[in-house]
């Protein structure tokens, strides 16, 4: 009975799934990926320029065209900024109305909202990316998930729950917050995981660290088939801490909420895979080395998002071509969660995680950047001492020497600065 049930509520994705998935086995090299992928761009650009006010004045500023004869062409065209279009959000329009509204996160600056249609080619990703690792619809998974502000206020939010939990029980979820990840909410998180008993756990980056670190020093009592990681990227070693605490391989999963999901990785982590049949991938490679990612997305929307800044940074094979991007090594994180010091010292907010994973009883971190000062915010299962501070001080100091000439102090929390969609930021400015 529930095997019906579910088919009726995810009945509308699996012609969707069906097709994308014929569309990799029949196109499987790269001359034929690009022009599959050129083709569906003529037909967006067309579409963006004749119906959207936005595109039609881009157009005409920039002096492009009305069509491209190949993806390397497009590397020439200007690229798209949040700012731009928030400058000029009433262009943002059609002669139809939209259905709903997306908005951003608000990580990168001020949260965007843009009109949309119902998409479902992100929703086909997501299940094509997953099956490729085994995880099917039906398969009992432990989701350590969000969007509850997204469930209004009053009675219907009371509605709203009601309906959420319906469709898990349904489709076999079961689904804790992924936004409270203080040791409380984490052990009963655990409690809640090992009576469900999953075969997949399915949740945000900082989450799923935060559910490991909180009981690691528990007996797992049962053992999943795979950990999927989404939201954001993760060290080399917190990659390994969740391995080891699940004994389960791990997969990870790339996206936003703009673009929908953009590739994926199977479970040996090894790279990303880009939905080339969705999604333009193109790379400018900056002062640093690495490549910055534009995406051009190929799917039907109200507002097109072309040769799109998303703010990701990418590790990619010197062999990729970055007209066309169909594989990731990593994602390396996102230009603003590079500090630059007053001296003009630039690092990775995330070299913090190599100085406070050695502390017994870290949990999570964050840097809080404040006019001319830092502050290094951490929670932990246990109250930290002089030593532990003194210890990861010491450490920030050897790997960014400059760190000693700012005024940089070390907190212990009870929780995090959270970015308007409840996520937790790696570097936040006030």
């Amino acid at each position: 009975m529930l095997s019906y049930l579910r088919y009726f509520l995810d009945r509308q994705n699996y012609e969707a799934i069906a097709i994308a998935g014929a569309e990799f086995f029949a196109i499987n090299n790269k001359t034929d990926i690009k022009k599959f992928q050129l083709c569906s761009f003529n037909e967006i650009w067309r579409d963006a320029y004749t119906n959207v006010p936005f595109y039609s004045n881009w157009k005409e500023r920039h002096n492009l065209p009305d069509k491209v004869e190949s993806l390397s062409e497009l590397q020439q065209w200007p690229i798209l900024t949040k700012n731009e279009i928030r400058e000029n959000i009433k262009l943002v329009v059609r002669d139809v109305k939209p259905t709903s509204y997306v908005v951003t996160s608000g990580s990168t600056g001020v949260p965007l909202s843009l009109p949309a249609w119902e998409r479902k080619g992100s929703k086909t990703n997501q299940w094509l990316g997953r099956a490729a690792n085994g995880l099917l619809p039906g398969k009992k998974t432990f989701l350590i998930w969000g969007h509850h502000h997204l469930y209004g206020v009053g009675v219907a939010r009371i509605k709203n729950r009601l309906l959420r939990w319906v469709k898990d029980f349904i489709l076999g979820y079961k689904r804790i917050s992924a936004y409270d990840t203080s040791v409380e909410a984490m052990v009963k998180a655990y409690k809640a995981y090992s009576c469900f008993k999953p075969e997949f756990v399915v949740g945000y980056s900082s989450s799923i660290l935060a559910f490991v670190r909180c009981n690691r020093n528990d007996d797992l009592r049962w053992r999943p088939r795979l950990i999927l990681c989404t939201a954001g990227p993760l060290s080399a070693n917190e990659k390994n801490e969740i391995r080891s605490f699940f004994e389960a391989p791990l997969a990870m999963e790339y996206g936003s909420v703009e673009c929908g999901v953009m590739a994926h990785t199977l479970d040996d982590c090894s790279h990303y895979n880009v939905f080339w049949n969705t999604h333009i991938l193109q790379g400018v490679t900056d002062s640093s080395g690495y490549v910055r990612n534009v995406v051009t997305c190929l799917d039907s929307r109200y507002f097109p998002l072309i040769r799109y800044d998303i703010g990701d940074l990418l590790e990619i094979a010197s062999e990729e071509d970055q007209s066309s991007i169909l594989h990731i090594k990593e994602i390396v994180g996102r230009p603003s969660e590079v500090i630059t010091l007053a001296d003009g010292t630039s690092f990775f907010a995330m070299v913090a995680e190599a100085c406070v994973e050695h502390i017994d009883g870290i949990i999570s971190h964050q840097i809080v950047v404040s006019n001319d000062s830092l502050e290094l915010l951490i929670t932990a299962s246990r109250q930290w001492t002089e030593i532990d501070f003194s210890k990861v001080r010491s450490n920030l100091y050897a790997v960014v020497p400059s760190l000693s000439n700012v005024n940089l102090s070390i907190k212990q929390v009870d929780s995090l600065y959270r970015n308007p969609g409840g996520k937790t930021p790696i570097v936040y400015r006030k």
